[in-house]
């Protein structure tokens, strides 16, 4: 399944990369629409995965006791994604990348001092079995770093479901939660996020 952005879609995540801080009220005023449909309009893209979160970008060379390194990990390609699914268990990995070439995935972490970083990975990192062999750079300092990507109107987006991760080939299961809408591959993956869910969706529901 493919959905695409429109110029409206576009322009809120232009607005908000500029200045992660702005209110609705701003972008509307901003991008000329009203407050309710730069509300929806985020509400869908965060629920379709397009937007994961608005935070700050921390300049971890002004913050004492913070260091942040590349992880660089080699294992067997049919493992990556178990091998992901465990660093994400981890609290100071803080992006995970499947990649191609000599590594299968790379890794940034972010810890306190040096001989942390070496217990991390030999002590955490380095025990997950499917892992053939772990090597780490220290980022000594940062340039640039940006989360921003170019979009424009009509760029299609494949959607995932929220269940298995899969891609969504055909038409999606919706389950409304909320104000958010959830996208499943089939019924399946729909009930099996019911079953698993159940109570927060509940309480969810009863917030309405």
């Amino acid at each position: 399944m493919r959905t695409k952005l429109d110029k409206i879609d576009m322009d809120i995540i232009v607005s908000l990369t500029q200045d992660g801080r702005k209110s609705f009220r701003q972008i509307a005023k901003e991008i000329n629409v009203s407050t309710p449909t730069v509300e929806s309009r985020f509400s869908r893209m965060k629920a379709l995965g397009i937007i994961k979160t608005v935070a700050p970008i921390l300049d971890l060379d002004k913050i004492e006791s913070q260091l942040s390194a590349w992880i660089y990990v080699k294992s067997n390609p049919s493992q990556s994604k178990e091998i992901a699914d465990s660093l994400v268990a981890i609290p100071e990995v803080k992006s995970i990348y499947m990649m191609t070439g000599d590594f299968n995935i790379i890794a940034k972490v972010v810890v306190q001092n040096p001989e942390y970083l070496e217990e991390l990975v030999r002590g955490k990192i380095s025990e997950i079995q499917e892992i053939k062999s772990v090597s780490y750079h220290i980022v000594t300092r940062t340039i640039k770093e940006e989360q921003s990507v170019h979009v424009k109107a009509g760029l299609s987006l494949k959607i995932s479901c929220d269940y298995c991760d899969d891609e969504i080939l055909k038409s999606a299961k919706v389950l409304q939660v909320g104000k958010f809408e959830r996208y499943f591959c089939c019924n399946s993956c729909l009930t099996l996020y019911k079953e698993k869910y159940r109570g927060r969706i509940e309480s969810v529901s009863s917030q309405k």
